[in-house]
């Protein structure tokens, strides 16, 4: 199946929407919400719980452990009129008056099972009439819309779409030796990695608002784990703050340093340096190892290695938060996190 950028205009707003839309999402919860919408209640039920609509359209749900893992929809599919392909240029591109059919009918569910509404319905029903994506569509495409990965094909008349939460497998997270042990550590354990920014203002906002409630809530079977990846365009000094945190992790106080550079932003004033390094001592570290650790910038290749991992992720912004494999859509919802480690947890 061919993966397409969506046409990056629309995957831009596909993905902006579900950022700005307010998500009661039903992949990754309870499969048990999504059959309590009215487009499902006069649904037949077949063998392997196959859904049948009163038009005829199909959705099967992927289950385990009671949660919604994500959906395959299936219905009749008529091409959208004035489409020009590769094998037929008669019409204009651009020129397309959409039928009512099965594409109309899979964005609606679409937006539905996932939570987002008309937020993802409607950009999504809008990629499916682009003349690229139409004549693409016998091949299959694969969409990445995070936190969703949505797959189109259309064999004769028949468009089967996919949904699933976009998940990345462990083996692609790198290392990291910044972690906030389990309370009770075991080899299960859900990972909660937070990719973050010393200097950005939302990260201070996840970590004064949202990552203490979280803590005083978070289950005895999760670590964390913390990833640097400062946004050097943008924030000159979080390169700078992040070596730092390295230097202390050197010491064993990573996290006591990590927690009093975002509580105080003072550090942002003046000259850094001189900040990290009274900050260095009010937490009792070694100044002299300290000292020597910035200015022969020891701490550089851990953050390098943190600026790779988050580009070969696409991690884009921070804060960025993934639940085992599945990234958060909004990392300061502390409900939406728990749910999230539980979700996690039952769908191993």
């Amino acid at each position: 199946m061919r993966k397409t950028a969506m046409v990056p205009r629309l995957l831009t707003t596909l993905c902006s929407a579900l950022l700005l839309s307010t998500a009661s999402a039903q992949i990754g919860q309870k499969a048990e919400g999504a059959l309590q919408n009215p487009l499902f209640q006069n649904a037949k039920v077949g063998r392997s719980g196959i859904l049948t609509l009163a038009d005829g359209t199909s959705v099967v749900l992927n289950q385990r452990g009671g949660y919604l893992l994500g959906a395959t929809i299936v219905t009749t599919y008529t091409e959208p009129v004035g489409v020009a392909t590769k094998t037929d240029t008669s019409v204009a591109a651009g020129a397309v008056e959409e039928r009512v059919g099965g594409s109309a009918r899979t964005a609606q569910l679409a937006g539905v099972l996932t939570g987002y509404g008309d937020g993802l319905s409607g950009p999504l029903l809008q990629f499916l009439r682009q003349p690229d994506v139409v004549a693409q569509l016998p091949q299959g495409v694969t969409v990445d819309a995070a936190p969703f990965t949505i797959r189109a094909q259309v064999r004769g008349r028949v468009l089967t779409v996919g949904l699933s939460l976009s998940q990345v497998p462990a083996r692609q997270f790198a290392p990291t030796k910044n972690v906030r042990p389990a309370a009770k550590p075991s080899a299960r354990d859900v990972v909660l990695r937070v990719y973050s920014d010393f200097q950005c203002p939302y990260c201070q906002k996840f970590e004064r608002e949202t990552m203490p409630e979280l803590l005083g809530a978070l289950p005895a079977d999760v670590r964390i784990e913390f990833h640097q990846f400062p946004l050097e365009q943008i924030h000159p000094l979080a390169r700078p703050a992040a070596e730092a945190s390295e230097c202390a992790a050197e010491q064993g106080k990573f996290w006591d340093y990590k927690d009093a550079l975002f509580q105080d932003p003072t550090w942002l004033q003046g000259n850094p340096n001189e900040a990290f390094l009274k900050l260095a001592g009010t937490l009792k570290l070694d100044t002299t190892k300290f000292k020597d650790c910035l200015a022969l910038r020891r701490g550089k290749a851990a953050v390098d290695a943190g600026i790779s991992e988050a580009q070969r992720l696409g991690v884009n912004g921070t804060p960025t938060v993934f639940v085992d494999g599945y990234r958060v859509s909004n990392p300061y919802d502390v409900k939406g996190l728990l749910k999230m480690v539980e979700f996690a947890r039952a769908t191993r």
